[in-house]
């Protein structure tokens, strides 16, 4: 009897499939001399500090550095009967041999060690190494299956990998937080994530705006624009051009080719998500997970964006299908023709490691599709119409430059003669079908031609009117999920080292697996907060930054372990010395903060600052920041009027309070959830009952009656 063992039920289930299990059982299915069973991601998990030692269980700096000599596992509590199923199974009378078939990389192949470490099997094991789900691929992989030893240096990564990041977390967060009396956590990928938002910050704030005036000329059937930094230069170029000509200096053409952009992979499918409709990261990893247990869509946690040879022939069988399921919208011929499709240009093996993209199944059908709920079917229509745009035809249109003088001043205009729609027809169906969040203007002028008439050196056109407009420079955005994400991924071409900026190259600061619980527990930690879509750090998380030391905040760190992770996993470089490497770093900068001045140490640098939100709407007195609310300082003897940071389990930042109390009201936020967990979306006002101010829930769609019959 051969025992296999997914990494996920689903993923079990699909492959008993394959096998012709049909028997279920608690916690497995058997049949035609295999057993399947699954583990429910990791099962195990490194033991806390106080397993290896009583000391380390008050939180110390003399007990410091925390570096045990052999690390210690223990069985999960969430999962240990599952674990219990699995051991049993493993050690069973009746299994033969084992076939470890958890995810195709480096944590699928640290979840299936630690299992069979744990349950003390000694029993033969081969790996079932595939990128695709598809019942080809799952019978070719297991009809080419290596023994396992063959991957014993991508456990040695994962080992490693694992361990340091448990060194770092509980030694660096134990330190920091001892020396400022707050609980700190300090992680090597939450750390840099959060400097980058910190840092966005500083820039915004210290952004200091640049007036400029932006000059337009009426040349009668086009317009041309150049920009100026004074007032009196713009008002002297639009007096000197009255009833003059605009030379042609110049005309540059060039045909452009836009090529459709690949499928997602769960990063970009967060990004768009977010960008759309303003979904957290974290929600739409939630949604994806529930589609994909309901056979919906394929596996979320990919970082691929492309598909494997094998899965041509099916993919354009399923885009047939999905055409004519009528979930596109009635997508007609006219609009997309099915002649067009090239499958190929989105199958690439070698960029296909543990999965492949996501892509919805051949169980979406009409049906299946009004049956969801709102949010599954936005981020449903994203990964339906990413898949037929990904395979048609490039968008080409010739762009135009033409450079004029004006009195001795050059000024500029463009042109643009879409030459043929391409994927771009579908893309602009998909954001009318999408029907919020997307910007109107844009999507207009994004497919329309502005036609330069033909002209060339020397020609000359009329100057018909000139106007002026004074504007000025904008400080950078703050940081949304969408462009934090794409900080996080690209995190890595920031690095002044070209070898390890190519180490982070296909990696960035997380994993697209990890990314949303990494911005989720930065917003838990009290480091960061949401308002509306953009991310904004605390005064906490700005202080804990000013703390901690550079290479701890930089993504270096995790550059240098990739690199070396990258190198073990080839063989070039022993678990051993890269751990060593992790131990005297943290003995190192823990040694010169106990070796510090105890004056230097213990300086309150890490203290609350009382900003003023706005004026108290009660008595006229100023509203205070506070750790956990917004308070009068009237104190609690006064007017009693207060703001709390959370509220329906939405935080409330310091910027939105300011909004509250300048205006009495806030616009309408998404957010917040009910007592029984529903999300809803309301506005917060100032209002009066029984003589006091209080906040409170507007809700312009008459939903109050609804989210609180739920409860």
């Amino acid at each position: 009897m051969r025992l296999i063992i997914a990494e996920k039920p689903s993923v079990g289930r699909e492959l008993a499939g394959v096998v012709g299990a049909k028997e279920r059982k608690d916690g497995y299915i058997s049949g035609n001399g295999y057993i399947v069973t699954w583990a429910i991601g990791h099962l195990t998990e490194l033991a806390a500090p106080e397993e290896y030692d009583e000391k380390f269980k008050a939180w110390k700096l003399e007990t410091l550095p925390v570096i045990p000599d052999r690390f210690k596992t223990v069985v999960s509590k969430s999962t240990s009967q599952q674990y219990k199923i699995i051991k049993d199974l493993m050690n069973g009378g009746e299994v033969t041999e084992i076939i470890c078939a958890t995810d195709a990389g480096r944590e699928g192949e640290l979840i299936f060690r630690r299992i069979y470490e744990k349950a003390n099997c000694r029993k033969p094991v081969k790996r079932l190494w595939i990128s695709s789900m598809e019942e080809k691929a799952i019978k070719q992989g297991l009809a080419l299956m290596k023994d396992w030893s063959d991957y014993d240096n991508l456990y040695y990564a994962a080992d490693c990998r694992q361990r340091a990041d448990w060194l770092v977390g509980i030694n660096l967060t134990r330190m920091y937080s001892v020396l400022h009396g707050r609980t700190l956590n300090t992680g090597r990928v939450q750390t840099p994530t959060l400097a980058l938002i910190v840092k966005r910050q500083a820039e915004i704030e210290n952004f200091k705006p640049e007036l400029y005036y932006s000059l337009t000329a009426n040349l009668g059937s086009f317009l041309a624009y150049t920009k100026v930094n004074s007032k009196k230069e713009a008002e002297d170029i639009a007096e000197r051009s009255k009833g003059t000509n605009a030379v042609v200096k110049s005309v540059e053409k060039q045909k452009k080719r836009e090529n459709p952009p690949p499928l997602y992979d769960l990063t970009a499918l967060q990004r768009d998500a977010n960008r759309y409709f303003g979904v957290s990261a974290q929600q739409t990893l939630d949604t994806m997970q529930n589609m994909y247990e309901r056979q919906l869509v394929t596996y979320p946690r990919t970082d691929s964006r492309y598909i494997t040879s094998d899965m041509e022939t099916s993919t354009k069988s399923l885009i047939e299908n999905l055409l004519g399921a009528g979930v596109y919208d009635n997508i007609t011929s006219e609009r997309y023709n099915k002649e067009k499709i090239t499958v190929k240009q989105i199958v690439n093996d070698k960029k296909v490691t543990d999965h492949h993209a996501i892509l919805p199944t051949a169980k979406v059908t009409a049906a299946a599709y009004n049956s969801l709920s709102p949010v599954e079917k936005k981020i449903l229509t994203l990964i339906i119409y990413r898949l037929i745009i990904s395979v048609y035809t490039t968008h080409i249109y010739m762009a135009t430059k033409a450079v004029l003088d004006i009195v001795g001043v050059e000024f500029t205009a463009t042109g643009k003669e879409i030459l043929d729609y391409g994927y771009r027809t579908v893309e602009e169906k998909m954001k009318s079908a999408l029907k919020d969040g997307t910007d109107k203007a844009k999507r207009t002028d994004s497919l329309v031609d502005v036609i330069l008439p033909e002209m060339k050196e020397g020609d000359v056109f009329p100057v018909q009117d000139m106007t002026f407009e004074e504007k000025q420079t904008q400080p950078p955005r703050p940081y949304t999920e969408d462009t934090l994400l794409a900080a996080m991924e690209t995190a890595g071409k920031t690095i002044d080292d070209a070898e390890l900026r190519e180490a982070m190259k296909d990696s960035g600061l997380g994993t697209p697996a990890t990314r949303a619980s990494i911005i989720e527990h930065i917003i838990k930690c009290g480091y960061m907060s949401r308002e509306y879509k953009n991310l904004i750090p605390t005064q906490a998380g700005k202080t804990y930054i000013s703390l901690v030391i550079d290479k701890v905040k930089e993504p270096e760190m995790t550059a240098e372990w990739e690199k070396q992770l990258a190198d073990i996993q080839k063989g070039k470089l022993s678990g051993e010395i890269f751990m060593n490497g992790i131990a005297c770093f943290l003995k190192e900068i823990i040694g010169e903060t106990k070796n510090k001045p105890a004056s230097e140490n213990s300086e309150p640098v890490f203290k609350f600052t009382k900003e003023i939100a706005g004026v108290c709407p009660s008595c006229g007195k100023n509203v205070l920041e506070q750790v956990k609310c917004y308070s009068c300082e009237s104190g609690k003897n006064g007017c009693g009027f207060v703001i709390w940071k959370k509220i329906a389990g939405k935080t409330i930042s310091l910027p939105l309070a300011k909004v509250l109390l300048a205006k009495g009201r806030s616009r309408a936020l998404k957010g917040f959830r009910s007592k029984a967990g529903k999300p809803f979306e309301a506005m917060l006002v100032i209002t009066e009952k029984d003589g006091a101010k209080q906040v409170s829930f507007e809700f312009s769609n008459n939903i109050k009656e609804a989210v609180e019959s739920k409860d």
